[in-house]
């Protein structure tokens, strides 16, 4: 029976289950403590690492691809 693992990608912060005989573990992958995630014969859902933490909010609107649009007067007779 395979047993799964929780690690942490060391270059995105993901953290996910990989079977525990995995060869990226320790070198591109870090285990997470096994008494928060203990080993496991399913995988659990992946924990995506969002970067948002100390970034203030921007005002301002993205920028758009499309050119603007001017907007047409009627023409008078």
């Amino acid at each position: 029976m395979t047993v799964f693992v929780r690690v942490k990608d060391r270059d995105t912060k993901h953290e996910f289950d990989v079977p525990e005989g995995d060869p990226r573990i320790g070198r591109a992958f870090d285990r997470v403590k096994s008494d928060r995630y203990p080993p496991t014969s399913r995988p659990r859902p992946p924990k995506h690492h969002i970067k948002l933490a100390g970034r203030p909010a921007s005002r301002e609107s993205a920028p758009s691809s499309e050119a603007p649009v001017e907007a047409s007067t009627p023409k008078e007779s």
